[in-house]
């Protein structure tokens, strides 16, 4: 029965647990979406300059 009893207890939290960590990815994601788009546009605009001299 106690057993029972502690699932019981844990299960609403899954949920926002499960959420949060969805979250805590999206915004990591994001993040790294970002440095690589301005890394990238760093490196063309080398790229772009070398060529040019």
């Amino acid at each position: 029965m106690s057993m029972l009893r502690t699932l019981n207890l844990c299960l609403p939290f899954w949920p926002g647990i499960l959420m949060f960590q969805i979250m805590i990815l999206l915004i990591l994601v994001c993040i790294n979406s970002m440095l690589i788009g301005l890394i990238w546009e760093e490196i063309m605009m080398r790229v772009m300059i070398i060529n040019d001299a």
